[in-house]
């Protein structure tokens, strides 16, 4: 794919208009913003950061990579779902990363990808569970992107996916997701040129998201499934 191409693919599959099926989730922001956890730009900002660090360039870049290496290869693939599978602790984010992945399998399948398709098969057989992050690397190796633009999809896409959330519930505005997302870009810059984690030592340390997620279903008004 030349240059301009995979920028404007980059422009395609980063942008709201995707289908990706990521507005139903808030990751456990939602919990956090209801006991005040996270409660304005501030607070926000240390937060997103602090998933990126934590999530991000030490699980999902790594998970995004190997897919995207191992893109015609099925059974590595389900191999790489299933060490993610194992490493999320909670329910609510396994469920929501399948159901995130799924979605992408199937928009990306009417597209007419057909690696889109055999993967899909391969979920629906239950052969693999298509966590977000594996089908994220193994969709865009398959429309062409280079592992360098995946890994700034995967973070910009990430980062966009809070900060959604984070205007829906309230606690920052429009102007302060542009001026966030500007800082979390930066931040995750800085992260992407550090080397990533082999897959079998990927890690991730966000207790207090995750618990929030877990008891989500606890809240008496809710706008995200978690």
């Amino acid at each position: 794919m030349s240059g301009i191409s995979s920028q404007l693919a980059l422009l395609q599959y980063g942008d709201s208009f995707f289908p990706s099926g990521s507005v139903s989730f808030s990751w456990g922001l939602e919990g956090l913003v209801d006991r005040g956890a996270v409660s304005g730009r501030e607070s926000f900002e240390a937060f997103i950061k602090g998933q990126l660090r934590a999530r991000w360039a030490c699980y999902e870049r790594t998970v995004v990579a190997s897919a995207h290496s191992a893109r015609d290869d099925l059974p590595a693939l389900a191999r790489i779902d299933d060490m993610v599978e194992i490493t999320t602790a909670a329910a609510e984010l396994r469920d929501a990363s399948c159901r995130m992945g799924s979605a992408m399998l199937l928009v990306f399948s009417r597209l007419g990808q057909e690696p889109a398709a055999k993967y899909r098969s391969l979920v629906s057989s239950g052969a693999a569970h298509g966590h977000v992050s594996v089908v994220q690397g193994m969709l865009w190796a398959s429309a062409g992107l280079p592992e360098r633009d995946a890994i700034a999809l995967s973070a910009h896409m990430f980062c966009t996916g809070f900060l959604s959330a984070g205007v829906r519930l309230g606690c920052i505005t429009h102007l302060d997701a542009q001026k966030l997302l500007a800082a979390a870009r930066e931040e995750a810059a800085l992260l992407a040129a550090s080397p990533a984690l082999p897959l079998g030592a990927i890690t991730t340390h966000m207790p207090e998201a995750e618990i929030a997620a877990m008891q989500h279903a606890g809240l008496e008004m809710r706008l995200f499934t978690n």
